[in-house]
């Protein structure tokens, strides 16, 4: 079982099946990523005593039942794992694809805001990010309110092109604008 060809393949086999199972029971994208990848890591660990005469499915759901239910447990203890089960289980309408595509489409938002001049990026997070109105940043930064404005209309153009030309998720993305 130390072959990691042999491993890759279980990998394949197994990994979407374990992250659903997971996603079942803790309801967050995040966390049940996080233990699927901490069920294939206790297998490579212990690959050397996993009896080959007994059925490797049920062994394999079984490491992540119990990780699972750790985290649940952890979560009496640590506030940030109960929140994110929460605030996961009121968005379940989110299957893993969709969190993958956010999550994707996220990054490329935000390698697309780096690429924004200075003075730019900083109107465009204050408005986007912090909330502020065109009036507030304005205040805050001492300039004109077309200013502001005219600074957000080349930032989100800016953004959209930079997303189109690497092919992300416009539809997602765009319809937050």
């Amino acid at each position: 079982m130390q072959d990691a060809e042999a491993f890759a393949q279980l990998y394949n086999l197994y990994v979407k099946k374990i992250y659903a199972y997971t996603l079942g029971i803790l309801k967050s994208p995040a966390l049940a990523e996080d233990v699927t990848q901490d069920t294939f890591v206790k297998l490579w660990e212990h690959a050397s005593s996993i009896q080959t005469d007994r059925p490797f499915q049920p062994f394999l759901f079984t490491i992540a039942r119990n990780l699972s239910l750790n985290i649940i447990k952890r979560a009496s203890r640590e506030t940030w794992i109960s929140d994110e089960i929460f605030g996961q289980a009121v968005h379940q309408s989110e299957n893993g694809l969709q969190y993958t595509e956010r999550k994707q489409t996220s990054e490329f938002m935000g390698l697309a805001v780096d690429q924004l001049p200075p003075k730019r990026k900083a109107i465009y997070d204050l408005c986007r990010n912090y909330g502020y109105s065109y009036k507030q940043v304005a205040k805050k930064l001492g300039i004109k309110d077309s200013t502001v404005n005219s600074q957000m209309v080349k930032a989100i153009k800016t953004i959209k092109e930079y997303m189109i030309r690497n092919g992300a998720l416009l539809l997602f993305l765009f319809s937050r604008f």
